[in-house]
């Protein structure tokens, strides 16, 4: 890996590269930018991108449009991370960037990004880059092009506007790769320790981790199962998993969010599950960890979440159903989830005492008002004593 970027080198010497991360600012806290991190961290293991590249701090919070952009000072790539809170401050900020500096190249990314982008390169004129699924390989390769010029062509889910404003789209995909310990971590590479060492009286991060990617279930309404991320686990080792999480306990991190789409599935999530609870005896910290729980397992799940609440780390155990009617669950492909495994971990939950809440999605295809009136009866009547939510169901109109 060659050396951390000099960022005492002149301007004129390297081209600046702006990450736009939004997330929700809710009152002090906000997340430390992962998608930024992982990116940058990956860019820098390549030779030529150092030689050709700064990184400026990252934009990581949502703000208003002119304080952003007064942080952008002749930006040579400006990043963008989409996801459903952020979209309309992303379009609105690339744009702008775009007007004023003509030759920034725009490269977008994250799950609101199309994977067949063509209307979304018709509608936003400002685009130079979309990239579908994973980024950190096709960021590094894009930042190599850029270095040299602005082809694009042949790189695995990586679309593009060329100099002459024609739209290519790309058709392949990247080969899988089991190994994910090519990705280093930006939390370990000190990508973040400058946020926390400015943290004043008015902020205080929270973080994002990940043991593993991939989900094995296709359910239409999430991004895993769409094919966004892969449906073959792919695993960071526990050593840096357990890393990362000291690194949370020692910098002061009360909210740890576990980006797992199915945490308590794998035999080694009870190890990292007793690592949490002995880092926040030594540290005091995280004080909460919250995860999304497997499917179709019931006593590993069980023991996790009787672990977290002994040790007071959960904020309530989520067994989220998303409909109670067997034909939607069949037409949102959720039917391969076991409703018993759900309601067997409810009855043990409430054996203990431990708080579980619920979701179902309002308005999923072939769902009724009928039907969901009676997922809801269904619910409560199984015992639900802590919190039910429903989420309205969107489509995308592009």
């Amino acid at each position: 890996m060659p050396d951390r970027l000099d960022d005492s080198r002149p301007d004129a010497a390297c081209k600046r590269v702006f990450f736009n991360e939004f997330n929700v600012r809710m009152g002090r806290m906000c997340y430390l930018p992962l998608v930024s991190g992982l990116l940058r961290a990956h860019a820098e293991t390549s030779d030529a991108v150092s030689a050709a590249f700064r990184f400026m701090p990252f934009l990581y919070h949502i703000d208003a449009p002119d304080r952003i952009l007064a942080q952008y000072d002749a930006p040579d790539v400006a990043a963008f991370s989409l996801s459903m809170w952020n979209e309309q401050l992303n379009l609105k900020i690339a744009a702008e960037v775009k007007r004023r500096w003509p030759d920034c190249l725009v490269v977008f990314g994250g799950a609101q990004v199309p994977h067949e982008p063509s209307a979304f390169f018709a509608e936003h004129g400002f685009v130079d880059v979309a990239v579908r699924g994973e980024g950190e390989e096709a960021f590094t390769e894009i930042l190599e092009r850029r270095a040299a010029g602005r082809d694009f062509a042949d790189i695995p889910g990586v679309s593009y506007r060329d100099g002459a404003g024609v739209v290519h789209v790309s058709r392949t995909e990247r080969p899988f790769n089991r190994d994910l310990n090519a990705y280093p971590s930006p939390y370990l590479e000190g990508l973040f320790d400058d946020l926390i060492a400015a943290q004043g009286p008015d902020l205080e991060f929270q973080a994002i981790i990940e043991t593993n990617r991939g989900c094995p279930f296709h359910c239409t309404f999430c991004y895993w199962g769409r094919g966004g991320l892969s449906r073959k686990y792919r695993y960071h080792d526990t050593d840096r998993v357990l890393a990362e999480i000291e690194w949370c306990a020692r910098n002061r991190i009360r909210y740890v969010f576990n980006a797992d789409s199915n945490f308590g599935m794998h035999r080694r999530d009870q190890e990292i599950a007793e690592f949490i609870v002995a880092t926040k005896q030594k540290y005091g910290f995280p004080e909460k960890f919250r995860t999304c729980y497997g499917k179709n397992t019931d006593d590993k799940i069980f023991r996790i979440g009787s672990l977290f609440h002994r040790h007071q780390l959960e904020k309530g155990i989520t067994l989220s159903r998303q409909s109670n009617d067997d034909q939607v669950l069949k037409n949102i492909k959720r039917s391969n989830i076991k409703m018993a495994t759900y309601q067997s971990l409810q009855e043990r939950f409430n054996d203990e005492d431990i708080p579980i809440y619920s979701e179902l999605i309002l308005g999923l295809p072939g769902e009724t008002v009928a039907t969901f009136r009676n997922g809801i009866s269904e619910v409560l009547q199984a015992g639900l004593k802590n919190q039910l939510f429903y989420q309205p169901a969107m489509i995308a109109t592009r």
